[in-house]
């Protein structure tokens, strides 16, 4: 056997080993296991429940100041028209200088929703005691005013929950205001002398707070700076410059709409 013999039989065998193996390669199994994976999904937590007591409590109060019924118009029946006034109790029965005795009427209406007009009319009833005579006499007056209100934090109290438009909010306002009878000595935001004026004016600047009370309730809190526009000769400081606060308190029956 030569050399090339030799060659040709190893070449031949190499070529079959090669043939065999392929096939035994392409048996081999694939491996058919999968991995995957998964997220725990984990129940969503209960609601907290709001306090029953706490929900009612509100509920009532909303209820009790009426906070979610809008109005545009609104009656008012001031009940504390009263007044008196004393120059003190060692002077006995003769102590009572004058009193008042009478009601508020007053229509309130809305032009936008924080804007609104205002008139009102007071009569009353008088008790005073005569300069001359200093007898105690009757009489009868009547208060008037008109004025503007501007409710400035009504659309505040509206996105917090805390109001509808009600005529429940704080207010500035202008008020003219007069006093008709000789025997009167007050207009709404300011006391005159009695010297027998049959008309007073004064101009006020207002700051006041307003609020339902259920149904057919109100109360009124106001501020005034008050000036005179009819001459009042009566004031000890006439002639200087004086600045008076008026307080003043509403409470009384309401019906709007």
């Amino acid at each position: 056997m030569d050399i090339f013999s030799t060659l040709r039989n190893a070449l031949a065998l190499a070529v079959l080993l090669v043939v065999a193996a392929g096939p035994a390669r392409a048996q081999t199994p694939a491996d058919s296991s999968r991995i995957s994976y998964g997220e725990e999904t984990l129940p969503a937590p209960l609601p907290t429940p709001e306090p029953v007591a706490n929900s009612r409590l509100g509920e009532q109060y909303s209820k009790l100041v009426r906070l979610q019924i809008e109005e545009t118009q609104l009656w008012k029946l001031g009940l504390n028209n009263i007044g008196a006034v004393y120059q003190g109790i060692a002077n006995g029965p003769d102590s009572l200088l004058s009193s008042r005795l009478g009601v508020h009427l007053a229509y309130e209406r809305k032009l936008t929703p924080v804007w609104s007009v205002l008139g009102e009319m007071s009569p009353d009833f008088l008790r005073y005691r005569s300069p001359e005579t200093r007898q105690l006499r009757n009489g009868f007056a009547v208060r008037t005013q008109v004025a503007g209100r501007y409710y400035y934090n009504l659309n505040k109290r509206i996105r917090k929950g805390k109001s509808a438009s009600n005529f429940s909010a704080n207010y500035l306002s202008l008020a003219l205001s007069s006093g008709f009878g000789r025997h009167s000595r007050e207009t709404h935001y300011t006391t005159f002398a009695r010297d027998g004026q049959a008309v007073r004016l004064s101009l006020a600047a207002v700051y006041g707070l307003q609020r339902r009370l259920g149904r057919y309730g109100f109360v009124d809190f106001s501020l005034a700076v008050p000036v005179a526009l009819t001459p009042n000769p009566g004031r000890q400081d006439a002639g200087m410059l004086a600045v008076d606060i008026f307080a003043k308190l509403r409470i009384g029956l309401a019906l709007g709409r």
